[in-house]
C-alpha cells in the first residue's frame, strides 16, 4: 500500500511538474448538475488543505481517505452554490468591486502598489485576487439572500440562553478593604490593655462614618493602613471571610489578632456582581445564537440544493 505522505508527493510533483499531463491523466470523480469535478481538481484541493496540517505527514489511510472524501464535499457544495448564483443572475459590477477592493486597502492602509506587492508575497497576481474577491461577494450575497435572511433571533431565545449559561458570564463579587493595624506590644499585659482600647475606639469612629485619615492622623505612628484593593470573596481565608461576612460599605470588622499585629478591616466598596449582566452580554449572545441557527440553515440549504439537483459521486 502507498502511504499518504508518499501519495502526497506523487500528487504534488505530477501537479507542479506536468499540469497539462495531470489533466489528461484525469477522471471525472463526481458530477453535479450539468457540471463535473475533475480528479485533478480535487487532488489540487486536497494538497491545498494539508497545508493546512502542520503533521500532514503523519497521517494515516483512514485519514487521508477523509480528508478527501472531506474535501470532495466542499466541492460540490461550491459548485452547487455557483450553479444557483447563475441561475438567480447575482452579479458583481466593476464599479462595486473597485469599492470593494478600495475599501480593503483604507482598512489595512495599503496603497494599490502596497497592495500588490503583499499579493505577490503570498503569490498571488492582482487579477487572481480581484476574481477570488468577487467570488467572494457573489457567495456573499447568495447566503444573504439564501440563508441569512430565514435566520431570526427573538429575545426569548437570547434570554433562555442567559439563563441556561448565567455562570458563564455571571461577575465574580469582589471587595475592596483597607486594613487598620496597630503592632501588638511584647510581654506587657497593660499596654496591650491599653492599645486594645485605643484600637476600639478607632474602630467606633471609623464605624460613625469618620474618615480613616482623620482618625488616624491624631494616633501618630501607632496605627498605620493600607488599601488591600479589590479582593475576590471567595478566594479569601476563612478567618477574612468570616472577618467581612455581612458587612457593607463603611462598616469594620472585629478586631483581629494575628501576625504579633491587631488588625480591623474597613470595607470600603463592594461589587456584587455586574448588574447589569444581561444588557450587557445581551448583544455577544444574539451573535452566538446567529451563528448556530446560521450553521444549522447553511447545512439544511445545501442539502436542498442536493435534493434538488443531481449529484453522482464517482469514487
Amino acid at each position: 500500500m502507498i502511504r499518504p505522505f508518499v501519495l502526497l508527493l506523487l500528487l504534488a510533483g505530477l501537479l507542479s511538474a506536468n499540469p497539462a499531463l495531470a489533466k489528461t491523466l484525469s477522471k471525472v470523480v463526481a458530477v453535479v448538475n450539468n457540471d463535473i469535478i475533475s480528479s485533478y481538481r480535487l487532488d489540487k484541493a486536497v494538497l491545498a488543505a494539508l497545508e493546512k496540517y502542520p503533521q500532514s505527514n503523519q497521517l494515516t489511510a483512514q485519514q487521508f481517505d477523509q480528508l478527501r472524501e472531506n474535501t470532495l464535499e466542499q466541492l460540490i457544495n461550491e459548485k452547487l452554490a455557483k450553479q444557483r448564483i447563475k441561475e438567480l443572475g447575482l452579479r458583481v459590477g466593476e464599479a462595486e468591486l473597485n469599492a470593494a477592493i478600495e475599501d480593503v486597502q483604507r482598512k489595512n492602509n495599503l496603497t494599490r502598489t502596497m497592495l500588490k506587492s503583499a499579493l505577490e508575497a503570498q503569490g498571488m497576481d492582482f487579477a487572481s485576487y480581484r476574481a477570488q474577491l468577487k467570488e467572494g461577494i457573489l457567495r456573499y450575497k447568495l447566503l444573504g439572500r439564501e440563508v441569512n435572511y430565514k435566520v431570526q433571533v427573538t429575545s426569548g431565545e437570547v434570554r433562555e440562553y442567559f439563563r441556561e449559561h448565567i455562570d458563564e458570564y455571571r461577575a465574580t463579587p469582589k471587595v475592596r478593604v483597607s486594613n487598620i493595624s496597630y503592632p501588638l506590644p511584647v510581654a506587657d499585659e497593660e499596654k496591650l490593655a491599653e492599645l486594645r482600647k485605643q484600637a476600639a475606639v478607632t474602630r467606633d469612629l471609623l464605624s460613625s462614618g469618620e474618615p480613616p485619615e482623620t482618625v488616624l492622623a491624631a494616633q501618630g505612628d501607632v496605627a498605620s493602613i493600607t488599601d488591600l484593593g479589590e479582593l475576590v470573596e471567595s478566594e479569601l481565608t476563612e478567618h477574612m471571610r468570616k472577618a467581612l461576612a455581612g458587612l457593607d460599605i463603611g462598616q469594620v470588622s472585629e478586631l483581629m489578632e494575628m501576625n504579633g499585629q491587631l488588625h480591623m478591616f474597613l470595607v470600603t466598596d463592594r461589587n456584587p456582581g455586574d448588574i447589569h449582566l444581561f444588557d450587557r452580554v445581551k448583544g455577544e449572545i444574539e451573535q452566538i445564537i446567529e451563528k448556530k441557527k446560521t450553521e444549522i440553515r447553511y447545512k439544511e440549504w445545501t442539502q436542498e440544493l442536493r435534493d434538488d439537483g443531481y449529484v453522482d459521486i464517482r469514487i
